[in-house]
């Protein structure tokens, strides 16, 4: 519909502040601050009313009088509160915005069917976002240096590269209550008690006046406040509710952006007066006993017209663009920034809605009556269509846009560009117009900020709400956090903060979704370093790296502990470990080993033990023996038992000093020499205990207790023989026992790193990436089984310490109870997560499933972090999909995968939209890896259509490529980690090599002497490793950077 019912209005000036009368009846003696005539106070005060009607001050543009608990007040005693607009929880399409556009007028409709209230929607877009980046990159920085390491390359790196493609935007509403919205006897009952309390005040200058506030408006207001946050959240818009003092400064900041983020704080009668008043014999009024005018502490310095259309103000220069011609086509706001958002330009808007009468613009209709021929038929449809939307019972209201676009001050060129692209953009707007031209250029570059008055240079139009609210910014995409160590950002460019640490979440189970090369190990690990440079590595013990386990198949987190060890000083790069498992006497485990000088294990031990063996002993069907589970917990009590020096027992292990040469030279530096053949390995454990040295502790412990061979020899022993003997669970003649023995037999026998004391020492290493590809093959039958047997043995390792927590340290002996409890309490209270990758292999393995739904129920109450890797949503069974409360999909294999994935999680429409055709791995433009977010902060699910933006030097710190992991490795053991990932970087900036190795490899393979594609690979690798490190052939253009 198109609007012709405008009209151009005028600025109207802010009344001057009330002089209280000049003496009070009553009074015998004169008051020192009750002055007499003075012909000049009444010339300047004169001069000042005169400056002010003519909106030649700056600070006369400001309203603003003072504030109570309430709100702002302005000097005619109206009310104004902002709110921060999030934005929306749920992305939204086109017909869903309109119906939340629609459902809005029908709950506001009536606080805006006539004057009174009025709503201002404020946006602001800054592509300038080095401020926000280098200050969250000061505290990334000051992190790494707490933990005495060094990622200085990868920062550096992050501020060349997120700088210029990110940008800023806030969204305010400024909610107004005016007087209007009080009946006569209100108003009249307020104004007589504002003058009652005003008599016993003496002249009060220009300072803040705390009596203009009116109850009976502020009653009015708060209501009208809360109404409408509440209006707004159920159409899952999030707002925040800012104090008077935040909103004196984001009004403050939006007339100086470049004082954004400043702790400038104004002052108001919600604080104590100034303590320091000047020393005068007869002051003229009170003003300098109260908090100084509003005017003057918002606005840091005067405003100056460089020219006709040009104001300054601060550091920039501003030109104003007004609205004439709202969108023939009501067009949601996001279209406007969108495109906007391609120029990479400041730039902002305001948009005044105010309630009117059923008479608005009535003069304008009965002219477009009488005129109604030729190009005036379509002014009086115009009107019509007004009439039947009013009959209709539509909100109709009044609604003026001011635009404004800046540059650094003296660059007047680009301005006029700006002001220019601004101008064109709104044009392209589904159909409104605008124009630079509104007469006094400081009044329009005013009327763009919110809050501080309601009079604008744009020209008024009456338009339906629900039209109106449909190109408000309000539907923007809400984040749930201000700030985060991880910063990604939306499709536009706009900052995205992420919080790893999970501030606001009460529990985490991320999933990620993706199939192969889509980014989602790149984004996992690129988290994980986010969350190594977070809040998770500040203790109340010191600074530490937070408790990190990742189960991994292949070597998707080499390059992350890669990259951790080698920013660590040499001293503690043991504190990262990858692990490429295998069967191997180094890597040799035993699954009964406790915590240190502990002769039974906890109670999570104690269930793993039962998963595991349960688990060694089923068929290959999946349907467990009768009984088995009983054996097993009669077997391994009694194994523990055995070797446990508590009760007598002739199986208890005795100390060898052949078994471990680092304990034999540790005895030997202690000078302890072991009595005969009676010393036990629970003997050595304790005498290294009693001296604080509980690493050796526990090396001792792991060879005093079973190991998995001893169960056999347990289920002889009379008690469980007399119990489970006679049971047979097949339909032959072998008992039970038998076939336990069978099965632990045919284990110890395919595993036999398995049976023996462990050798895996871990020691202090708080971040471990275990690697079970070589032991976790892929297939049916015993391959799955295997691979069942090992992610549930890895879970074990990375995350044993996870789940302890200091009730524990009640079930362990009395000598070690104190250190194990500080241990414990130390576990538990830093930061922990817990990493799968490839859960689909675990998909079909029912104690592997059930042992991570354990630790999902158990993980929020422990402070422990999950996050799964797969490639379809339907590999994480229905209880890790229901509870997960993260969810990153960065693609699907297929439309039907597609549909899936949205109806499992409830995507909306624009989500389902995205996942079918927006997520297609990392964009060969280097602008990053797409993917949708879902995730739930406190009671809120938020659903984000995001960027992972990594530069070339994070991409090869964190590739999970295999040709690229093999050139990464042999480059960093040539030069050192920072040297390495600068050459590869130059060489490559698109972080990977992958294009140029197969290119070679193809090539050696034409060779007919070369039919060996692995070691063709290899010798591909090798050469350009040794390129890039001489710095020739293709590495030769280092030396124009060297």
């Amino acid at each position: 519909m198109k609007r012709l019912w405008q009209r151009k209005t005028t600025t109207t000036p802010a009344p001057p502040p009330a002089v209280s009368p000049g003496s009070t009846p009553g009074q015998d003696n004169p008051v020192p601050l009750k002055g007499g005539f003075r012909p000049l106070d009444l010339l300047l005060r004169g001069l000042g009313i005169l400056s002010q009607m003519s909106r030649r001050d700056l600070s006369s543009f400001c309203d603003l009088a003072t504030c109570d608990e309430h709100g702002l007040i302005t000097f005619s005693g109206d009310y104004v509160t902002l709110l921060r607009v999030k934005g929306l929880r749920q992305m939204a399409s086109r017909a869903e915005i309109e119906a939340k556009a629609r459902a809005l007028r029908q709950a506001i409709g009536g606080q805006m069917d006539g004057p009174g209230h009025a709503m201002q929607f404020f946006y602001m877009a800054e592509p300038d976002a080095s401020a926000f980046v280098n200050r969250n990159l000061s505290d990334r920085r000051r992190i790494a240096a707490a933990l005495n390491a060094q990622f200085e390359d990868i920062l550096s790196e992050r501020e060349r590269v997120l700088i210029p493609k990110m940008r800023h935007e806030r969204t305010w509403l400024a909610l107004w209550s005016r007087q209007g919205c009080l009946s006569r006897q209100e108003l009249a009952t307020s104004k007589a008690a504002r003058a009652e309390a005003s008599k016993l005040l003496p002249d009060l200058g220009d300072g803040q006046n705390p009596l203009m506030g009116s109850m009976e408006l502020a009653t009015i207001h708060t209501a009208f406040v809360s109404h409408i946050r509440h209006v707004f959240e159920h159409q899952g818009i999030l707002m925040d509710e800012l104090t008077t003092d935040d909103a004196l400064r984001a009004i403050r900041e939006e007339i100086y952006p470049e004082v954004l983020g400043s702790r400038w704080t104004p002052s108001t009668p919600n604080r104590r007066p100034p303590s320091i008043i000047p020393d005068e014999d007869r002051p003229a009024n009170a003003a300098d006993a109260l908090w100084a005018p509003l005017r003057e502490q918002i606005f840091m310095d005067d405003a100056y017209k460089p020219d006709f259309s040009t104001v300054t103000l601060g550091t920039r220069d501003w030109r104003p663009v007004d609205l004439e011609a709202m969108s023939e086509t009501p067009t949601p706001f996001v279209e406007l920034s969108s495109r906007l958002a391609a120029h990479r330009m400041p730039w902002r808007m305001n948009t005044t809605i105010q309630g009117i009468r059923p008479t608005f613009m009535g003069w304008k209709k009965e002219l477009a009556t009488i005129l109604r021929f030729g190009p005036n038929h379509a002014v009086y449809d115009a009107f019509m269509d007004l009439d039947r939307r009013r009959k209709a019972g539509e909100t109709i209201i009044s609604a003026r846009t001011s635009f404004a676009t800046c540059a650094t001050s003296g660059e007047r060129v680009q301005l006029a560009r700006r002001a220019s692209t601004l101008e064109q953009a709104i044009g392209g707007w589904g159909g409104a117009s605008a124009s630079r031209l509104c007469g006094d250029p400081l009044a329009g570059v005013m009327s763009s900020i919110p809050g501080i008055a309601l009079a604008s240079t744009a020209p008024a139009t009456a338009a339906p709400l629900d039209e109106t609210l449909l190109t408000m910014p309000c539907f923007r995409m809400a984040s749930p956090w201000t700030d985060g160590a991880a910063l990604l950002r939306a499709n536009d460019g706009t900052i995205v903060p992420f919080d790893p640490t999970g501030s606001g979440r009460v529990a985490t189970l991320d999933l990620f979704v993706a199939p192969s090369r889509s980014g989602k190990s790149m984004l996992a690990n690129s988290l994980l370093l986010a969350t190594v440079l977070s809040t998770a590595s500040l203790t109340d013990a010191g600074p530490k790296l937070p408790l990190i386990g990742k189960l991994d198949i292949g070597d998707a987190a080499s390059g992350f502990i890669d990259m951790v060890r080698n920013g660590l000083r040499a001293e503690d790069a043991h504190l990262a470990q990858f692990i490429p498992f295998d069967f191997i006497d180094d890597h040799a485990y035993n699954i009964f080993d406790t915590e240190a000088c502990c002769r039974k294990p906890l109670e999570h031990h104690r269930a793993f033990l039962t998963n595991f063996l349960s688990t060694v002993c089923m068929e290959l069907t999946g349907e467990p023996f009768e009984g088995m589970n009983q054996i097993i917990d009669a077997t391994v009590t009694a194994a523990y038992a055995m070797c446990s020096d508590e009760t007598y027992s002739t199986s208890i292990k005795k100390y060898s000093q052949a078994a471990n040469q680092l304990i034999a030279a540790a005895l030997e530096r202690l000078g302890f020499e072991p009595e005969g053949d009676d010393t036990t390995w629970w003997d050595i454990a304790d005498l290294f205990a009693a001296r604080g040295d509980m690493r050796m502790a526990r090396m001792a412990t792991q060879h005093a207790v079973p190991v998995i061979g001893d169960l056999v020899s347990a289920t002889y022993l009379p008690y469980v023989q007399d119990n489970y003997g006679s049971n047979t669970p097949t339909s032959g003649t072998e008992t039970g026992l038998g076939v336990f023995r069978r099965y632990i037999g045919t284990f110890i026998g395919k595993y036999p790193t398995l049976n023996r004391p462990t050798r895996l020492d871990l020691g202090d290493a708080r971040i471990v990436a275990l690697d079970i590809g070589r032991v976790a093959p892929e297939g049916l039958g015993e391959n799955a089984r295997q691979s069942e047997l090992m992610y549930l043995l890895g879970f074990q390792v990375v995350g044993r310490n996870f789940f302890l927590s200091p009730e524990d340290a009640d079930k362990v002996p009395a000598h070690v109870r104190d250190i194990h409890r500080e241990r414990f309490r130390e576990f538990r209270e830093s930061y922990k997560r817990l990493e799968c990758d490839e859960f689909q292999r675990a998909a079909q393995a029912p104690f592997v499933l059930s042992l991570f739904e354990a630790a999902a129920r158990r993980a929020a109450k422990l402070g422990v972090r999950l996050g799964l890797t797969s490639q379809k949503i339907t590999d994480f069974g229905p209880y890790l999909t229901a509870h997960s409360t993260a969810r990153f999909i960065l693609g699907t294999a297929n439309p039907e995968e597609a549909d899936e994935a949205a109806a499992k999680l409830g995507l909306s429409a624009a989500g389902r939209q995205i996942v079918h055709t927006a997520l297609q791995g990392p964009r060969p433009d280097g602008s990053g890896a797409p993917l949708l977010l879902q995730i739930k902060v406190g009671e809120d699910w938020y659903e984000m259509f995001l960027l992972n933006t990594l530069g070339p030097v994070e991409l090869w710190a964190l590739s999970t490529r295999p040709e690229d992991v093999a050139l990464r490795r042999r480059v960093y053991s040539a030069l050192g980690s920072v040297e390495a990932r600068r050459r590869l970087s130059h060489v490559f900036p698109k972080g990977t090599a992958a294009d140029e190795i197969e290119r070679r490899t193809n090539a050696q393979m034409a060779d007919t002497n070369s039919v060996d594609a692995q070691a063709a690979l290899g010798g591909v690798v090798s050469g350009l490793s040794r390129e890039i490190c001489d710095a020739v052939g293709l590495g030769a253009t280092l030396r124009e950077v060297a």
